[in-house]
């Protein structure tokens, strides 16, 4: 695709990298948010993509590469150390997400100056059907722009978090968050979120961060997380407490009040799964029915000869 003289002439040396799946509704404004200004814009698509996701992208002037999907780690560590980037910046975006143009600014400094700092986070602006949720989820630090061979992501399927040789900046911009796929997207993205959840609570992920309480804000993070929210009883309300009481969530309106439920609901989504594999599954064999016909055979013999004898 060709690029007009003044747009080549304007754009950064960086590269945007975007991971997506069935994502055609999101890719345009995420994409409008990037190009014209990034040099490189690499779109990695979900081979089992069902939509027009690499069409739009196509269309809109992304470059568009297949990798299979085995989780967020995997598939940004592949794309970071696999892709033929052509600059030493990578700032990674999710399809649902938009670069405010206070952070593109940000992100002109930082790949023009040539800092000593080798990754930077940004907070995320999260929308919820157009409204800001300013109090209810406002504040989160994530690592998104970083120089190439200085940082990698950890082997975890769920929350997994940059390990960065040098150090570790923070840009003033934020990182737009709205998703356009509606209610039944939601639910289905937070079902496998908490199912991921729910597995690496109950196996031995990779402890490339140590939860520490007196160590690095990841390291306390992770501590509080895996040390004493986890050991709480009561969670989902608990994290409703939090969302709507504690950080104000309450000032956002009805919008904040249905997102603040929405994600208490997701917590006891956590917890029914972690039970469903610790308790539940050894009550789902033999079935309700067939204990109970056992049973009822058991007391009355003769009627055996109405069940079919099992092959």
């Amino acid at each position: 695709m060709s690029e007009r003289p003044e747009a080549a002439s304007a754009a950064l040396p960086v590269g945007v990298l975007i991971l997506a799946k069935d994502e055609e509704v999101n890719l345009p404004d995420c994409l409008h948010s990037v190009l014209g200004w990034a040099a490189q814009v690499i779109v990695v698509l979900d081979p089992t993509t069902r939509d027009r996701s690499r069409e739009v992208a196509l269309g809109l002037g992304a470059e568009v590469v297949e990798h299979s999907f085995t989780n967020y780690a995997e598939q940004k560590n592949w794309a970071l150390g696999e892709l033929p980037w052509r600059h030493e910046w990578v700032l990674i975006v999710d399809a649902d997400e938009r670069v405010s143009p206070d952070l593109r600014r940000d992100v002109e400094t930082v790949v023009t100056t040539n800092p000593s700092v080798d990754a930077y986070a940004v907070r995320f602006r999260f929308i919820f059907y157009g409204r800001w949720m300013r109090h209810s989820w406002y504040g989160t630090w994530i690592v998104r722009l970083l120089r190439l061979g200085r940082a990698r992501y950890e082997a975890r399927g769920v929350h997994e978090h940059v390990m960065v040789d040098g150090p570790l900046g923070y840009l003033k911009g934020d990182l737009i968050h709205d998703g356009m796929k509606g209610m039944d997207d939601w639910i289905a993205k937070h079902n496998r979120y908490a199912t991921a959840e729910a597995h690496a609570q109950l196996n031995s992920p990779d402890r490339s961060v140590e939860g520490r309480f007196f160590g690095t804000r990841i390291q306390r993070r992770r501590f509080l997380k895996e040390q004493v929210w986890r050991r709480l009883p009561f969670r989902p309300l608990w994290l409703f407490i939090l969302l709507y009481f504690v950080r104000l969530g309450f000032l956002d309106g009805r919008l904040g009040l249905r997102f603040c439920l929405m994600h208490a609901v997701f917590e006891s989504f956590v917890t029914a799964k972690v039970w469903e594999r610790r308790v539940a599954s050894n009550l789902l064999v033999p079935t309700y029915y067939r204990r109970q016909l056992a049973d009822h055979l058991t007391r009355h013999p003769a009627e055996a000869r109405y069940y079919r004898e099992e092959q």
